[in-house]
């Protein structure tokens, strides 16, 4: 049973660690934070069971800092209330910042009759010329013509007026300092930029340092 135990913490540390490197997945997001904390609490009961007493305080300090993390982003999270972002974008300061945490593709297909229009974070535009499509990658219609996978977004939060001008070329330009190329998709409440995965760690970062509430 200790041994079971054992194995499935390490493969949810596993599995939070290789959500980072593969997925590109923030260190802060709640999934990689709940791995930590649930494979950390794993170990530290088998350590304890096997009276391993420096391995079960090295997994209680994990598992506690974990915690930590989920409770601030938590109390952060219901502190920026959408009213809050909302009334900051209107005045034009504290624009607040919301990663999505999909792994999307951008797309050219020939028809939209396998789209699920329903489903968040689908995104279609079509033009004399083209009919483009941003869904997640597990939703890419068979007819795709072309695509490019490994996106993430993140989100203007609150409800930009039309009369705002400004708001998503100082974004656009901080991340072209940083090298960092976007696909800019906007709806009638707010705007959507996307990144590569590898890239997105470096724009919110870049994004934070600049001054914008990362949520």
């Amino acid at each position: 049973m200790l041994t079971l135990v054992q194995f499935i913490g390490f493969l949810l540390l596993l599995m939070a660690f290789a959500s980072r490197q593969l997925l590109s997945l923030s260190s802060s997001s709640q999934v990689n934070l709940a791995l930590n904390l649930v494979g950390a609490s794993l170990l530290a009961v088998d350590a304890l069971a096997t009276r391993q007493w420096a391995f079960f305080a090295l997994e209680c300090g994990w598992a506690l800092v974990a915690l930590y993390a989920i409770i601030r982003s938590h109390l952060k999270s219901k502190s920026l209330t959408t009213k809050d972002c909302s009334s900051a974008t209107r005045q034009g300061r504290g624009i607040c910042i919301q990663p999505i945490e999909a792994n999307l593709a951008v797309c050219k297909v020939a028809d939209y009759t396998e789209v699920d229009l329903n489903s968040p974070y689908v995104f279609t535009g079509r033009t004399d010329q083209e009919a483009s499509l941003v869904c997640p990658a597990e939703m890419v219609p068979s007819q795709t013509l072309e695509r490019s996978d490994g996106w993430r977004a993140l989100r203007i939060q609150g409800i930009l007026d039309f009369s705002l001008i400004g708001i998503l070329a100082p974004i656009a330009t901080i991340l072209a300092d940083r090298g960092i190329g976007i696909f800019a998709v906007s709806t009638y409440n707010t705007d959507y930029v996307l990144t590569k995965a590898e890239d997105f760690p470096a724009a919110l970062d870049a994004l934070d340092k600049s001054g914008y509430t990362i949520i």
